[in-house]
């Protein structure tokens, strides 16, 4: 039976591997996050993540593109089209998207991690219908495209990173979501 890693294309396996081995997560880094940097530019945002990754003082950085973040989140919100029935699925996400920024800008990140793929899973639904709950969602975005597939590829290794006691880590991994969704 196919996996979900099974779907990653050969050329990015290897990194894919490296971030998130059969394991669990990566081991802690102590010089630098060279993977996540080498992923960011497969995800086509390397700019943004290296300005990110590299704010350790002001955060100025990281609340700009914050700002970016929940602005295009919620424009997507805004602008998907769903059922009747769904509209409860935009109000949740809409409520989740600001209990994140508040979560990231006060440096909770194992909190900020728990809204954050909550809110992946709820945009997930809105963009891509029942389909992201099927065992081949994965494979699906692929073949959308393959920035776009490796970025739910991300999304669904994130509950890996609960309770790894590495809160740098976790910032690292959330700083890559927020860059790719603040410029999707």
């Amino acid at each position: 039976m196919m996996t979900i890693d099974d779907v990653i294309p050969t050329e990015y396996r290897e990194l894919a591997e490296r971030l998130f081995p059969a394991t669990g997560v990566g081991a802690p880094r102590t010089t630098g996050f060279p993977d996540e940097q080498q992923f960011a530019r497969l995800l086509g945002i390397e700019n943004d993540f290296n300005q990110a990754l590299n704010d350790t003082q002001t955060n100025m950085v990281i609340k700009r593109i914050l700002v970016h973040f929940r602005n295009n989140v919620e424009l997507l919100i805004h602008k998907t089209w769903v059922e009747k029935a769904d509209e409860a699925h935009k109000e949740k996400l809409l409520m989740r998207i600001p209990r994140f920024v508040e979560a990231m800008e006060a440096g909770l990140y194992d909190q900020a991690l728990k809204v954050f793929i909550n809110i992946l899973e709820e945009l997930a639904y809105l963009l891509f219908g029942a389909q992201s709950h099927k065992n081949d969602f994965i494979e699906y975005t692929f073949r959308i495209d393959s920035q776009i597939g490796l970025f739910w590829w991300y999304s669904s290794k994130l509950p890996l990173l609960q309770d790894t006691g590495d809160l740098n880590l976790v910032k690292v991994y959330l700083l890559i979501g927020i860059c790719f969704l603040a410029s999707f």
